[in-house]
C-alpha cells in the first residue's frame, strides 16, 4: 500500500518542471499505517514541504492527516492544506487552506494537485 502511494508521489515530483531537489521518506507503521513525508525544493528558492499519514481501508487507502506547505525562499508561507481540526467554522471542515490573508475552505487536495499549484506558482502563472 504504502509503496505505490509514494512510487506515485515520486513520479509527479519527478515530472515536475521546476522541482530542482527532492527528499521522500516513508515509514510502515503496521500492517495497515505508515506515512509518507518530504520535501521539494523548487528552482527559484521555495519549497513545499509534506505530509500524509495513511490508513488501509477495505474500500482503499484513506489520508487520516495531511499538511502540503509551500514556502518561498525566505520561509515565508505561500499556502498550506491540512486537515487539523482547528477551524471548525469552515465549509469544508476539517480540510482547509492557510493563506497569507487567512483560512478559507478547501476540500481535500491530492499530492498532485499541490504539486501543480505550487509549479503554478513558481512560474508566475495565476
Amino acid at each position: 500500500m504504502l509503496n505505490v502511494h509514494a512510487a506515485a508521489i515520486e513520479a509527479a515530483i519527478r515530472g515536475c518542471a521546476v522541482a530542482a531537489t527532492y527528499s521522500l521518506n516513508t515509514a510502515q507503521l503496521s500492517p495497515n499505517t505508515g506515512y509518507v513525508e518530504g520535501e521539494v525544493l523548487f528552482v527559484d528558492g521555495s519549497r513545499l514541504v509534506f505530509f500524509e499519514f495513511l490508513r488501509q481501508m477495505a474500500a482503499g487507502l484513506d489520508r487520516e492527516k495531511y499538511r502540503y506547505h509551500l514556502m518561498d525562499a525566505s520561509n515565508q508561507p505561500i499556502f498550506r492544506y491540512d486537515n487539523a481540526p482547528h477551524y471548525p467554522g469552515v465549509g469544508t471542515f476539517p480540510h482547509h487552506k492557510h493563506l497569507p490573508t487567512g483560512v478559507t475552505d478547501s476540500p481535500a487536495p491530492r499530492f498532485a494537485e499541490v504539486l501543480a499549484e505550487a509549479e503554478a506558482h513558481v512560474l508566475g502563472i495565476p
